[in-house]
């Protein structure tokens, strides 16, 4: 891999690792579902020379784009909202992996080997020790957004397998207009005060959101799938286990030094155990034989 190709690698990981924490400083601002929907009208309209038909696609684009878009999204952000630390919400979303190889084996018929059987092992072992850790197991409302979170993404990656000739770019402008709209009407349904929450934001809680679709979107998905032009997707899918790593760094930062409110980031000896040991089985899922391709949460 070229140096700037690896240097491309670690910027995409820190934009994501961002994201987590602008995320974050953004659901203290904005409800979840609405804070979400803001973050999808500006990659919608950024995007919109994109948006067109696809012939015969279009259910499973519009799937896609409600449980890989909107459901996903929603779910991460109400996690987030959920939970004091971001450890527990980093961890947990990278199950969307190790939850999407078990839904290709019962509904694709996909054959899976040993070694992918031990990642998706150590996977959910992690998680169990992870579980009765006291700092986590505070957080367990997020927890189980986080885990709803990673299936909706991974059930929405078995109808991307469907999709021929699709561009990046064409499926994203459906996803960022279909998870606007949706969340938007989700937002006025259970949230309140939406006008005057918008109307009293701050500085900060507008760079929050702007941050957040911008980076995570133009800079990390958008080095993500270039990469995926030049290399082979079990080459680049596992570089990306860095994002979790950087987030919960970021957290710690941000806690001692009392940088933002709302964050109280602690590791102990069962979360660097369960989660080394998850992040390591994820690892193993997503690097298959040379033969498969592999599928990619990101």
């Amino acid at each position: 891999m070229k140096s700037t190709d690896i240097a491309l690698v670690l910027i995409m990981n820190i934009a994501f690792g961002a994201a987590f924490i602008s995320a974050k400083i953004g659901v203290s601002y904005f409800p979840p579902f609405l804070f979400t929907s803001m973050r999808f009208l500006i990659i919608a309209i950024l995007l919109l020379p994109f948006l067109k038909l696809h012939q015969g696609q279009m259910f499973n684009i519009l799937f896609i784009s409600l449980l890989g878009g909107a459901f996903h999204f929603a779910f991460f952000y109400l996690a987030l909202d959920n939970s004091t630390h971001i450890s527990s919400v980093a961890i947990f979303l990278q199950l969307g992996t190790p939850f999407a190889t078990i839904l290709s084996v019962i509904f694709l018929g996909e054959i899976i080997r040993w070694k992918r059987l031990l990642g998706i092992f150590l996977a959910f072992a992690g998680v169990v020790i992870l579980i009765f850790e006291p700092t986590i197991f505070s957080d367990l409302g997020g927890v189980y957004y986080a885990l709803l979170a990673a299936f909706s993404i991974s059930v929405s990656l078995l109808f991307m397998k469907k999709l021929k000739n699709i561009k990046v770019f064409d499926l994203q402008v459906w996803i960022a207009w279909t998870s606007f709209v949706f969340l938007a009407i989700i937002s006025f349904i259970v949230e309140d005060n939406q006008i005057l929450i918008i109307q009293n934001a701050s500085i900060n809680a507008w760079i929050a959101v702007i941050f957040t679709a911008i980076v995570a979107t133009g800079i990390g998905h958008a080095g993500f799938y270039y990469l995926l032009t030049k290399y082979d997707v079990s080459r680049i899918t596992p570089l990306t286990l860095l994002a979790p790593v950087l987030a919960i760094m970021n957290a710690l930062i941000i806690t001692y030094f009392s940088i933002f409110d709302g964050f109280d980031e602690t590791i102990t000896l069962k979360i660097l155990l369960g989660g080394s040991i998850t992040l390591v089985g994820v690892a193993i899922v997503m690097i298959r034989e040379k033969e498969n391709k592999i599928v990619s949460t990101v």
